[in-house]
């Protein structure tokens, strides 16, 4: 099957330097990322780096088939090209749109409804999400409606993330509705039952090397995480996905300063925002643009913890136990469908003792029950692609 991959792309699509018809033209090396200038350039690029782990398990889910990834930046360029989209509907016979938190009331897909109503060939929805759950039917902007209104008459495909999303979209006369979670949940199923299996470990709670994730300079809690979980002496890691363009973590100094270290991935340059006087911690600001070197990265941790799902799923991905905190519907959504153990952000910070907590919540956790959980997604997931035939 010749497939046309499209929407949240892997870590590869820093390579892409131009698009023709339907020909990718690669480099042989990814941007240069140095000054803050650059730093900044690749973040807006994909928006929130633990998009490109959905986009890489969108890809992976494909092997096996003649797959082209092209940029929807292309497609939405081109959407007045009659002579591309006739190009694509005789090259393709399928398109794949690797998703995410689409359905939401502050985005609009005027894009995705113009390019899809172009399109002859039927169309897989993959890792389609809400955002928030709360006034959903009611405030879906008028271009989102479209979209689905397009796909509802066509042969169309949604493999959703949740419960929730798969009820919403049936609710909207969607036929084929699948919930599967994200894809990048079965990028390396091995090495995620290594990770389940690990995480039922109270001596975690006094894990000292442990890669941190949430919203650093909005607010201040995975600073107070770290002065609970971390001895005085130790460096905390944090990653950073969109913080830099979404919730104002700031670089100081020009353009051209010298701001990063693509070695270790690690902010050389100054950085303000709000909170970040409360550290009493030394800590390191990380950020990865390549999946290999983040995965290379999280396997030398004992935990990957926070408030960011991919920020913890990358971990798992390389075998490392990695626990969550809900904060929000999206994350409950992909949380409660396949099974992972987590804990509420409003249970979470209220603790005063967080260590004690952690290592009592980590003692009750039911292994088999989770892997089994877990092996029946990833079953349900394989038996979806194999229906669209894929």
């Amino acid at each position: 099957m010749r497939i046309l991959l499209t929407g949240i792309p892997s870590y590869l699509q820093r390579t892409i330097a131009d698009v023709s018809g339907t020909t990718v033209i690669h480099r042989p090396y990814f941007d240069e990322t140095r000054t803050k200038k650059d730093l900044i350039a690749q973040v807006r690029k994909i928006a929130n780096t633990g998009n490109y782990l959905i986009g890489e398990g969108a890809a992976e889910s494909l092997r096996g088939h003649n797959v082209t990834y092209l940029p929807f930046w292309h497609l939405a360029n081109n959407r007045d090209s009659n002579e591309i989209f006739e190009q694509l509907n005789r090259e393709f016979d399928l398109c794949v749109f690797a998703s995410a938190n689409l359905l939401r009331p502050g985005y609009s897909a005027d894009l995705e409804a113009e390019i899809f109503a172009k399109l002859t060939m039927p169309v897989v929805v993959m890792g389609i999400g809400i955002q928030r759950k709360e006034g959903l039917k009611d405030q879906l902007p008028a271009g989102t409606l479209k979209f689905l209104d397009v796909l509802r008459n066509k042969e169309s495909f949604f493999l959703t993330r949740g419960y929730f999303t798969a009820e919403f979209l049936r609710e909207q006369g969607m036929k084929f509705v699948k919930p599967t979670g994200c894809p990048s949940l079965y990028f390396s199923p091995n090495d995620m039952k290594r990770s389940l299996t690990a995480l039922a470990n109270p001596a975690l709670a006094e894990a000292q090397k442990i890669a941190f994730g949430g919203y650093l300079g909005s607010v201040a809690d995975t600073i107070v995480d770290a002065h609970a979980l971390l001895k005085p002496d130790s460096v905390a890691s944090y990653v950073v996905q969109d913080e830099l363009v979404a919730y104002n973590l700031s670089l100081t100094g020009g353009d051209s300063d010298i701001a990063y270290d693509r070695s270790s991935a690690r902010i050389t340059g100054g950085t303000e925002y709000k909170h970040s006087e409360k550290w009493q911690r030394k800590y390191e600001l990380l950020v990865y643009f390549d999946t290999n070197q983040w995965r290379g990265a999280m396997s030398e941790r004992d935990l990957c913890f926070g408030r960011r799902f991919h920020g913890c799923i990358i971990g798992m991905q390389a075998g490392t136990p990695a626990l969550m905190i809900a904060v929000d519907d999206r994350m409950r959504e992909m949380l409660e469908f396949i099974g992972f153990p987590y804990i509420e952000a409003s249970t979470w910070n209220r603790e005063t003792d967080k260590r004690a907590y952690l290592a009592n919540f980590l003692g009750k956790i039911d292994t088999q029950a989770v892997i089994d959980r877990y092996s029946a997604c990833e079953a349900n997931f394989r038996s979806a692609l194999g229906q669209i035939g894929l």
